[in-house]
């Protein structure tokens, strides 16, 4: 049986260049694995760093994505979606926002530059022979994080402003004279990644059956009783289950926009200053989950994933700020639906429960010193992976989900 590597070598290489992605002229020669770069943090996907090598011309650093070897657990994962909305991302929506935009080039440096797919809406024939490949950032100096969960705040309002970015390409998109239809037109093409069978993430029950761990540590804390009643109308939101979701991810008009639907640490590359160590640019990696929504299912996820309850008490306006100099930073006058710190606040009245049901699942995993036994997880029942879900991390996840639904209920977001 090939190999991915050799598959690399003498399907998708030889296709790729005779496609035209690496230059109009290009001749291929041979492709190689880059064994020194290790991918983290990446549960659902394998990946592979290499170099195409090309006839007189420089060698091209890429990575490439393939979808998980387990064919049951790639299912699990809605892994042929994911694939196909990333490939749908690169190849249609971003040069949508690159030709809306008065700095293109600036537009597509918030991702990798997209090379090749041969990604399918119907999965082809050898699921697991699907690729995504992008360029390379890591030879331009550009690393994941040290922090693997709770980033500094240097590290938080940098991202923050290439979100405001990414988010205010579309409301910029949507000004032209056909933009809006045209928009709407393009982001009906992906989709959906988190229903299974009808429910959110496959159980009728998955988001009570997690989100109730943050509900009932801060119950359970020193100031619980200050916030009982708050705390029975979430449960109730929670209870909502598959419900409450679909309303949380429906689009409304005109805030709306191509959100990363992914947006944390995991897939986030930052490039630092070589003399101060201090980050000075970033890029985002992997929109899989990309999908058109409130603004704020992209900031609650991050936010509340990936800062500190110090940092956040500390320096939530200064966030806010961060992510709208990010918008005006490419929207044209007027045309931004958020452009004062209200608007965000309103969004997240509507939005932040987003965040949370999210994070009360993928934080603990991430807290756990343990990587995820992807095997067992894949061959469990709903019920099970739930009881695991709320097992994992201990007191230390409770503690972090009830700090979440604290500020949560403190900011009056919910």
């Amino acid at each position: 049986m090939m190999t991915r590597v050799e598959y690399l070598n003498t399907h998708v290489f030889p296709r790729a260049v005779a496609n035209g992605a690496f230059g109009p002229d290009a001749l291929y020669e041979s492709f190689e694995v880059d064994s020194d770069v290790v991918s983290a943090d990446h549960f659902a996907s394998d990946i592979v760093f290499g170099t195409v090598k090309l006839r007189d011309a420089e060698p091209c650093p890429v990575v490439i994505k393939f979808k998980n070897t387990d064919p049951i657990m790639s299912a699990k994962m809605n892994m042929h979606e994911k694939f196909y909305n990333e490939y749908v991302f690169y190849s249609r929506l971003l040069p949508e926002l690159a030709r809306r935009a008065a700095d293109p080039e600036a537009a597509f440096a918030l991702f990798p530059r997209f090379v090749y797919s041969n990604v399918t809406h119907d999965g082809g024939d050898g699921d697991d022979e699907q690729v995504i490949v992008v360029a390379s950032i890591t030879p331009a100096g550009y690393r994941m994080p040290e922090k693997r969960i709770f980033l500094d705040v240097e590290h938080v309002l940098l991202a923050l402003r290439k979100l405001g970015t990414l988010h205010g390409l579309s409301y910029n998109a949507k000004a032209h004279p056909d933009g809006l239809r045209t928009f709407i037109d393009l982001t009906a093409v992906l989709v959906e990644t988190q229903w299974f069978d009808g429910y959110w993430y496959k159980s009728p029950r998955f988001l009570s059956g997690t989100g109730n761990r943050g509900l009932n540590a801060l119950r359970n804390s020193e100031v619980g009783g200050e916030y009982a009643d708050r705390l029975n109308r979430i449960r109730a939101l929670l209870d909502g289950n598959s419900e409450t979701m679909t309303r949380l991810l429906r689009p409304v008009e005109p805030m709306a926009v191509l959100c990363h639907g992914d947006y944390c640490r995991n897939n986030m590359m930052f490039r630092y200053d070589a003399d101060t160590g201090r980050p000075v640019d970033m890029t985002m990696i992997d929109p899989a989950q990309a999908r058109y929504a409130s603004p704020a299912i992209d900031l609650s996820f991050f936010l509340y994933m990936n800062t500190t309850d110090a940092d956040r008490l500390a320096h939530w306006d200064d966030y806010v700020a961060a992510y709208l100099a990010g918008v005006a930073d490419v929207a044209a006058d007027g045309c931004a639906a958020l452009s004062v710190a209200e608007d965000v606040h309103n969004e997240m009245r509507e939005y932040v429960m987003y965040g949370y049901a999210y994070c009360s699942f993928f934080l603990p995993a991430m807290i756990n010193t343990k990587p995820p036994d992807v095997e067992n997880l894949a061959t469990v029942t709903d019920d099970e992976l739930i009881d695991k879900i709320n097992e994992c991390g201990g007191p230390d996840a409770d503690r972090l989900l009830a700090s979440i639904v604290k500020h949560m209920v403190d900011r009056r977001y919910l």
